[in-house]
């Protein structure tokens, strides 16, 4: 076999793998992953003080707890406990990676329309009323995501959907699958 011949032959095998390869990337391209970070800043001292031991695991200081309330009854929200990013695009076929990043335990739930959370006395604090979907069995618990665990949500059709805490309604990201 000539030195041409050879060349050619090495040519065609490395077009025919950068053409395999790009029919992958095409092929997985519309399923990527998207991550979700979901955080908080609590004081570990006064949020196991005041709420209950192990409802804090962060390690050091943070906003203690009556800090917590005071921004909830000024603000609306306490800017610290947040889902980063609020908002994304997702790709059809594409996977949402939900990690709690945080000190306490949070859910990563889809609800129909914003609204106040599952736990009665935040959503005082805030004069929330919870969203419907604190009344389906199973919900919360299925979406709930503890201090340092992950959670993938897949499957999402084409459209808006929003997810929240409902520990922390304020937590929130919409996910435009286009």
């Amino acid at each position: 076999m000539s030195r041409c011949l050879t060349v050619r032959a090495g040519l065609l095998i490395a077009t025919g793998v950068a053409v395999a390869l790009t029919a992958v990337a095409v092929a997985s391209g519309n399923a990527s992953t998207r991550n979700v970070q979901m955080l908080d800043a609590c004081d570990p001292a006064t949020f196991n003080a005041d709420v209950g031991p192990g409802t804090c695991t962060r390690p050091g200081g943070g906003v203690k707890h009556a800090e917590f309330i005071g921004q909830l009854q000024t603000q609306g929200e306490a800017p610290a406990w947040r889902f980063s990013p609020e908002e994304l695009d997702l790709a059809p076929g594409g996977a949402l990676l939900a990690t709690n990043r945080g000190g306490e335990d949070h859910t990563f739930t889809e609800v129909a329309a914003y609204g106040g959370g599952c736990i009665a006395p935040l959503n005082a604090v805030l004069g929330l009323t919870p969203v419907p979907e604190c009344s389906t069995p199973g919900l919360f618990a299925s979406t709930l995501v503890e201090q340092g665990d992950m959670l993938q949500v897949a499957g999402l059709k084409v459209g808006i959907h929003r997810f929240e805490c409902l520990i922390h309604p304020w937590m929130r990201t919409t996910v435009v699958v286009r």
